[in-house]
């Protein structure tokens, strides 16, 4: 038996950045504020609901700072546009009121563009590259009995890909932890 849901969901945190450039000295980058906010589809497996596969699509918007002296700072801005599947899995059946859950999920980033600022005079576009980031979540479901689902959890997810290219620029690798709120309707 399987049935569907549909929502949105919304998610905020930390975006990290570590980056090592071509003479393979780590570079100072501190990360900024990361957002998302997306639209949901799961199908649920079984009568009890415990295991959901969800489909998200969802807009982001992150950036960093990079470090050049005591005065000198670079800022980059990034949009993007996220397509994500995955599982979930919840601890207890659907007619429980409180289900905890842990998931994977995998999420593709197609970067809508990316820019940098650089003193009063320099700005134009990173030479960043998409990624495909794999998402752990472990939160819990709250079941509200008027066939609406809330989903609150903590997220991690590590980027898999070289940010920039590594011929030209070095290693650019990056992650975002957050926290996050789902709302479904059956």
């Amino acid at each position: 038996m399987q049935a569907q849901s549909v929502g949105a969901s919304a998610q905020v945190g930390a975006y990290s950045p570590n980056y090592t450039d071509l003479n393979d000295v780590k570079q100072e980058v501190t990360g900024k504020g990361f957002l998302s906010l997306g639209a949901m589809y799961e199908t649920k497996f079984g009568n009890s609901g415990q295991i959901v596969a969800p489909l998200t699509l969802s807009y982001s918007r992150f950036g960093s700072e990079q470090n050049f002296g005591e005065n000198q700072i670079m800022t980059h801005n990034a949009n993007a546009i996220l397509l994500g599947g995955g599982l979930k899995y919840f601890m207890k059946d659907d007619n429980t009121t409180l289900r905890p859950f842990v998931g994977f999920l995998l999420n593709y980033e197609a970067l809508v563009n990316s820019t940098y600022y650089y003193d009063a005079q320099q700005s134009g576009d990173l030479d960043w590259n998409s990624n495909l980031y794999a998402q752990i979540q472990a939160g819990v479901g709250i079941e509200t009995g008027l066939n609406t689902r809330l989903d609150v959890y903590a997220v991690f997810s590590p980027g898999l890909f070289n940010r920039v290219d590594k011929e030209t620029y070095g290693s650019y690798q990056d992650q975002i932890i957050g926290l996050g709120i789902n709302v479904l309707f059956n």
